[in-house]
């Protein structure tokens, strides 16, 4: 899925109005390179298997997780 960061309106379907933030449909994958590179949308990564792999951040000076069996 791609992300708008730029709003325009998309001729192809009927002059509708994307807003910064809404989702574009990836139906079109040649118009959706070309908004791309034109600079209207952001093509998202698999962030949500990327930050389960991440180790979590802790609060300054906690040195445990608060697991008793640890």
């Amino acid at each position: 899925m791609a992300t708008v960061i730029k709003k325009f309106r998309e001729r192809y379907q009927d002059m509708k109005l994307y807003q910064i933030g809404d989702k574009y449909p990836e139906d079109d994958f040649k118009r959706v390179q070309y908004l791309i590179e034109q600079g209207y949308l952001s093509k998202e990564a698999e962030s949500e298997t990327e930050s389960e792999d991440r180790p979590r951040r802790r609060k300054k000076g906690v040195t445990d997780d608060g697991d008793p069996d640890a």
